[in-house]
């Protein structure tokens, strides 16, 4: 007996030892390689995911333990008092690690994680476990009630649960839509509450979603942006360019080089070159996204290899598509507030927009298994990458062609949602399957 509690001794320690190297190094070094937007996170933030990564490793090793006992050890499960508990032990020592291990850290950075209930709950729990270590009693029920263990990674996700609307079904049917998710999202980014991460003491609401005082009199009078002077900041199209020789020109926020506002070679009529301002917020700014004018998208389309005296084009083609290219953005950022609606308490700002990029020859692993199904290959792909109140998350957007266009300039079907970068967007992608598959 005397061997055996050196060993319960030694493994309590080394589980102790194991759980503060995970949280101190291996859970950051992993978080950094797995998601870069790590980093962007506040030490408050940082300390509290690290706090999650132990306590659901620890839940999986000691409930798997746990599931093996029940099932293969034949002492504990024949006798439910005075079973042999010997591998039971072993399992109930490395919690016993794990608790005072997290008792420390909740101490050491009560600030970030501190909370009595918590204090409470290890405290209780250890005392519990001294009469399997110390009296070898109730072997099986403190192995049973280790089996609680495999719900932590799902409390874990617990402020991810916090529900504002339901997601809409877009994926396969573009024009389907939850009318009460839109609103949701919307009285959610134009009235963001006073508890707003983002604001400062003398501004009320978001940043992202303010204007400047005399914007809407420019709006009104000029019919374009008020910042249209300063229109190269923003956007011209959402695709990469490959035949773009301006290399130390492109603008990493949307691959593009600098807007091209002058007609081109021979043109054949002339175009517009006002631009309109989009609904999407720009991170790190008061502004909107504006989208590219007529001559702008004419030059970007001649510089991707495009030959205008091959095509019967006319000035009207140039505005519908014109149009069609900005409703398919408005939409894929609707797509994308109703999957960011499962972060309204983490973010009650909303999102906003940090940069993008097309991509349209690398195909999604999910588009390439839809082809390998029968389904045609999507004609363009985008990854957008989104601030969520100082947390980056990246989107793929799939556009598939859904035939004619219909009156509000709308033929893309569009595939949106979040990269699996993260575990919780793991768990986003897992919720919204779920709902789809018993809707």
């Amino acid at each position: 007996m005397a061997t055996f509690n050196k060993l319960i001794i030694g493994t309590a320690v080394t589980s102790f030892t194991i759980f503060q190297l995970l949280f101190h190094v291996l859970s950051s070094w992993a978080s950094t390689r797995i998601t870069p937007a790590f980093n962007n996170l506040n030490q408050k933030r940082k300390i509290e995911w690290n706090s999650r990564t132990v306590s659901t490793f620890h839940a999986l090793v000691v409930g798997a333990f746990c599931v093996y006992i029940l099932l293969y050890d034949e002492a504990v499960n024949a006798d439910h008092v005075w079973g042999d508990p010997s591998i039971v032990k072993l399992n109930i020592a490395i919690t016993t690690g794990y608790l005072i291990s997290d008792l420390f850290l909740i101490t050491y950075y009560w600030k970030a994680i501190g909370d009595k209930f918590f204090v409470i709950h290890h405290l209780a729990a250890l005392y519990a476990y001294y009469f399997v270590l110390g009296e070898g009693m109730l072997a099986y029920f403190g192995n049973f009630r280790l089996l609680a263990e495999f719900s932590t990674p799902f409390v874990n996700q617990r402020s991810d649960l916090k529900l504002e609307v339901v997601m809409g079904l877009s994926a396969s049917s573009p024009s389907v839509a939850v009318q009460s998710a839109n609103v949701a999202v919307h009285s959610q980014t134009a009235s963001p509450p006073s508890e707003c991460p983002m604001h400062q003491e003398k501004m009320e609401g978001c940043p992202m979603h303010m204007k400047s005082p005399d914007q809407g009199a420019e709006n009104q009078n000029n019919n374009v942006p008020a910042h249209q002077e300063r229109a190269y900041e923003y956007l011209e199209c959402p695709m990469k360019s490959s035949t773009s020789q301006m290399k130390d020109d492109i603008d990493p926020r949307n691959m593009m080089p600098p807007p091209n506002q002058m007609p081109s070679l021979n043109q054949p009529f002339p175009l517009s070159t006002i631009r309109e301002e989009s609904s999407i917020p720009r991170a790190h700014s008061e502004q909107k996204w504006v989208y590219p004018s007529e001559q702008m998208f004419w030059n970007a389309m001649l510089r991707k290899g495009w030959r205008w005296k091959d095509d019967d084009i006319n000035p009207k083609d140039m505005n519908n598509i014109i149009k069609i290219h900005n409703q398919n953005n408005e939409q894929a950022w609707q797509e994308i507030l109703k999957w960011e609606a499962f972060h309204a308490a983490e973010c009650p700002c909303g999102p906003s927009l940090i940069r993008f990029g097309g991509k349209a020859k690398e195909f999604s692993p999910r588009a390439r298994i839809r082809s390998w199904m029968g389904y045609e290959l999507p004609f363009d792909r985008h990854d957008w990458i989104i601030d969520r109140c100082g947390k980056e998350v990246r989107y793929v957007i799939d556009y598939y062609d859904g035939g004619e266009v219909d009156k509000n300039y709308q033929f893309t079907i569009l595939d949106v949602r979040p990269a699996f970068d993260s575990l919780s967007a793991v768990w986003d992608r897992m919720k919204v399957a779920w709902w789809r598959w018993t809707s």
